[in-house]
């Protein structure tokens, strides 16, 4: 391993650790205890010292609410509200003297039932009289000042009351105010004159409000002071009591009783000896630097390591940083670990680099985040069986962007494993629902998180995942839609070399969309200089007689370039480039060379071969057999199928001769596999048809 690899994986490692630390601040100095709820305890602890056994947050929670049910709310007369009825009442009869003077009571009517307030016939009268209408604005508003003064309530429901009297409180009993509709009637009844008491049960609603309030500012001190009155604490560990037995299965309240003696540590300030946190530091940083380390080692054994492009070590180690930051943020928010989108990095490794790549990273993230679950083994084996699940259904499913399927693929493996582990834990139907609904979440986070993902680094890479591969196989695509019109017999030529060299992948093992795909295009050049190749022009010696064998032979050659640069510009992906350039290896153009050689000079061979290199992949090289098993065959006249079988082991021989195979990773077993697998086609294509007997008339 280089130094620079090395460089990255340390850096990155500081940079896990350092977030672990941030993701701990202040709890790593204390004492504590990583141990999760159904996990089998591998150790007995005591107590160290006395300490109170604090309350569940769930529990504390429960008794602060039913402190605060328990208290009373504190309540003051708002005389604020006296003074605004007061004026409301003045500018009422201030509208009535002024429809008095004036005498037009049908505007005055109007006028008063737009500010909501209602004059019948008998309440109009007071208008005809100006010193009944004053006799009554001074009675209404002497009557709703005793009435407020006394106070009026609605909706309280106690019998007694703790009233506000400047700074002091007092408990009184709800009988000495008024309520609501009792305080109407009494302002109704205090008066005597008739007409006024019509006027004010007609708008008794608008003239008299609660004005016995809740003091908010007085309540939240008491319930302030309610809630630091109830005790944190439900009880007392003893030193030397046995807190944690070894072999028992943890429970809620061996967590409290841990999370109590933690917080004890911390109120003693007793704090680990800085020789054990350095240790646990180091720890923690050999660790990571363990699953990087295995990570880099895998990554540069890999075929992702060799190519030219595709994902660079630094963004993969970026990825891996990336599942951290998610369980950080889990963390921080005090999350469970089910809701963290661990399948998002596991579909796009997936869809980007392949299923066993994929599996590796997964492995390798999952391991880094667990610190950062508290080591959670229940979680961990949830992300990481469910995340294998899916990468499985991933691996056979033909289309593989297909984001709504790989999100039911990952529910179903999700609820299984979640289910499954939870029964066995003996979790109750309120825990399982609660964490598959968590579950739902996260995964919808995960496949959204993905496709945004691999729609970013598939063009970026210049991957040949299966959708792109898909995609090219349309024949709507340019550059195919230009093969069919201008070169159609490399065209059709270039259909049968696909389906002999998706066949032969799919005896061998090796990728069948790739190989279809790089036989569709590996001819693409001959879209230039179409008249030169025989299967597209039956005159194309004519044309080569023009020119010398080494100038025909250049033409022919120049149809690779071609096609590179064809493939460049509509931004085919590296692996197919790659077929088009490895397709005729270093071999030579026989036919050119055989007749520069007649002339009896001496031929640089050299400028009757194509530049390679040799096929780098088995689909490659078996795009390579395929083109020449198809030319040759068509050439020949095909009696049975052993003409057929000689003509692929010809083939095959001449290649190996060549050392046209030497560098493909392909051996002597796949090569005969691929044999059997192509004969079954070039027979369905090229045999001879029967001659049935013409019928005679009669």
């Amino acid at each position: 391993m280089n130094s620079k690899y090395l460089l990255i994986i340390i850096i990155a490692s500081l940079c896990i650790v350092g977030l672990y630390q941030c993701s701990v601040a202040g709890k790593a100095s204390y004492p504590e205890y990583r141990v999760n709820l159904g996990q089998v305890a591998d150790f007995e602890l005591r107590a160290p010292f006395d300490f109170p056994l604090l309350k569940s947050e769930e529990q504390l929670e429960q008794d602060q609410k039913q402190a605060l049910d328990k208290l009373e709310k504190p309540y003051y007369l708002d005389m604020d509200i006296l003074f605004a009825a007061h004026r409301n009442i003045d500018e009422l009869f201030e509208t009535l003297y002024t429809a008095a003077e004036d005498g037009n009571i049908r505007a005055l009517r109007d006028k008063v039932q737009k500010s909501g307030y209602l004059l019948d016939e008998t309440s109009l009268k007071l208008v005809t009289n100006p010193a009944r209408l004053a006799s009554a604005h001074t009675a209404i508003k002497e009557a709703m000042s005793e009435i407020y003064r006394t106070g009026v309530y609605s909706e309280i429901y106690t019998d007694h009351i703790q009233l506000v009297t400047g700074n002091d409180l007092s408990r009184q009993s709800l009988s000495k105010f008024y309520q609501l509709e009792q305080a109407k009637r009494k302002l109704a009844g205090s008066l005597s004159d008739p007409w006024t008491v019509n006027l004010v049960r007609n708008n008794a609603s608008l003239i008299l409000k609660p004005n016995l309030l809740i003091d908010q500012a007085r309540y939240e001190e008491m319930a302030t002071e309610a809630i630091a009155s109830v005790p944190v604490s439900s009880g007392e560990i003893l030193k030397d009591e046995k807190i944690i037995r070894k072999g028992d299965r943890i429970n809620s309240k061996d967590l409290n009783a841990l999370r109590s003696l933690t917080e004890e540590y911390k109120s003693r300030d007793i704090k680990k000896s800085p020789l054990r946190q350095l240790l646990g530091f180091t720890g923690l940083l050999l660790y990571v630097f363990a699953i990087l380390f295995a990570f880099t080692y895998h990554y540069q054994n890999s075929e992702l390591h060799t190519k030219e492009s595709g994902p660079s070590f630094i963004t993969l180690v970026l990825g891996l940083i990336l599942g951290v930051l998610l369980a950080l943020l889990c963390n921080l928010l005090g999350l469970e670990s089910s809701l963290i989108p661990f399948a998002m990095l596991s579909i796009a490794a997936a869809l980007l680099l392949g299923f066993n790549f994929a599996l590796t990273f997964c492995l390798s993230s999952l391991l880094l985040i667990m610190p950062f679950i508290n080591w959670d083994a229940e979680g961990a084996i949830i992300l990481l069986l469910s995340s294998f699940i899916l990468l499985v259904m991933i691996r056979v499913q033909r289309t593989q962007h297909e984001y709504l399927r790989i999100w039911l693929y990952l529910i179903c493996s999700l609820a299984l494993v979640s289910v499954a582990t939870g029964m066995h834990l003996g979790s109750n139907a309120d825990t399982l629902a609660r964490s598959l609904g968590y579950l739902v979440l996260s995964s919808i986070v995960s496949v959204l998180g993905a496709a945004a993902i691999v729609a970013f680094f598939e063009k970026r890479w210049n991957r040949a995942t299966k959708q792109v591969l898909l995609e090219l196989l349309d024949f709507g695509h340019p550059l195919l839609k230009k093969l069919a019109t201008t070169a159609e017999g490399t065209y059709h030529h270039s259909l049968i070399v696909g389906n002999l060299a998706e066949r032969a992948a799919e005896a061998i093992g090796a990728n069948p969309l790739l190989a279809r795909v790089g036989s569709y295009y590996h001819d693409i050049g001959k879209i230039v200089n179409t008249e030169i190749f025989t299967e597209n022009n039956e005159n194309s010696s004519d044309v080569h007689q023009q020119f010398t064998a080494q100038e025909s032979a250049h033409m022919i050659r120049d149809h690779v370039k071609e096609g590179v640069t064809l493939a460049t510009k509509y931004e085919i992906p590296k692996p197919v480039i790659d077929i088009i350039v490895q397709h005729h290896g270093t071999s030579c153009i026989r036919y050119f060379l055989e007749e520069a050689q007649r002339g009896g000079e001496e031929v640089d061979k050299t400028q009757f071969q194509y530049p390679g290199p040799l096929p780098q992949s088995k689909e490659a090289a078996l795009v390579m057999l395929a083109d020449i098993v198809e030319s040759t065959t068509k050439a020949k006249q095909l009696n049975n199928e052993q003409d057929i079988v000689r003509i692929i082991d010809t083939t095959i021989q001449r290649m190996i001769g060549e050392g046209q195979l030497r560098e493909a990773p392909i051996t002597f077993k796949e090569l005969e596999l691929a044999k059997e697998a192509m004969i079954p086609v070039l027979e369905s294509i090229y045999r001879k048809r029967l001659d049935y007997p013409e019928i005679k008339s009669q």
